[in-house]
């Protein structure tokens, strides 16, 4: 009888077991980081054959609930023609004192982000990322860039910031977007 009683308790312990296991767990998966707040979009640019010819373009908007409130007086970038530049883009949230670097963020998220540029028509102006991420492969990021431009023209840069957590495979079309931009450029 002492035999059937700890078969059975074993038996019982087993099913409980057993039970236990077979339970569906559900994976939780972390929170997707939001969108980044941002007042000010800068693209600070190099000469490569000139490292003194230094510039930086900036675009701002400190009260995004105004229409009116956008300026770009100086959102102008003034290239040479058939020239190289290095080119760095800053993110930043001017409404926090002083002024919040949001760049770093970006940087640390950079397997959520993607610098997205488009030329206007008729803009010689070649845009080429040349950072990446650390996804597998490995995706261009877009806050390290290289322009190249060609014959003097005139026209617009537009820049987004793509933000795409669990979305990102290298095009802009998945995700929202953080900033959409626009920068004068002038070769001449």
């Amino acid at each position: 009888m002492k035999k059937i009683a700890s078969f059975a308790t074993l038996l019982a312990v087993l099913i409980v077991m057993l039970h236990a296991c077979s339970k569906d767990e559900k994976a939780v998966a972390p929170p997707v980081p939001g969108n980044e707040f941002l007042t000010t979009v800068q693209l600070k640019v190099t000469n490569a054959a000139n490292p003194a010819d230094v510039q930086t373009a900036s675009w701002k908007d400190l009260t995004p609930d105004d229409p009116d409130g956008v300026d770009i007086s100086k959102a102008v970038l003034n290239l040479k023609p058939n020239s190289t530049y290095k080119v760095e883009v800053l993110f930043l949230d001017e409404t926090q004192s002083p002024a919040g670097d949001v760049t770093e963020e970006i940087k640390e998220r950079q397997n959520y982000h993607l610098i997205c540029f488009s030329n206007s028509a008729g803009l010689n102006l070649t845009v080429q990322r040349t950072d990446k991420d650390t996804n597998t492969p490995a995706l261009e990021v877009g806050l390290e860039d290289q322009f190249t431009t060609g014959p003097a023209s005139t026209g617009t840069l537009n820049l987004q910031l793509r933000h795409q957590p669990n979305l990102k495979n290298g095009s802009c079309e998945p995700g929202s977007t953080d900033a959409d931009v626009d920068f004068t450029v002038n070769i001449k």
